[in-house]
């Protein structure tokens, strides 16, 4: 699975220790209705390579050559 920089800063933020502890804080952090995530884009498209992640996965970042 291969991360942009958005999404590699929010896993860091959002690092739990254990995949499903991340992605329940993550998944915490939209459920917020009065004070929306400044990060909600970067966390929903975290959520749906999780969602779509095979067990093993290896998870990588790529950087953009125009950053």
């Amino acid at each position: 699975m291969r991360l942009t920089k958005n999404e590699m800063e929010v896993l860091c933020i959002f690092h739990a220790g254990t995949l499903s502890a991340t992605i329940d804080a993550l998944r915490g952090a939209l459920t917020v209705p009065s004070q929306p995530h400044p990060r909600v884009a970067d966390i929903k498209s975290l959520l749906a390579k999780y969602d779509s992640m095979e067990a093993g996965a290896a998870i990588c970042i790529i950087f953009d050559d125009a950053e």
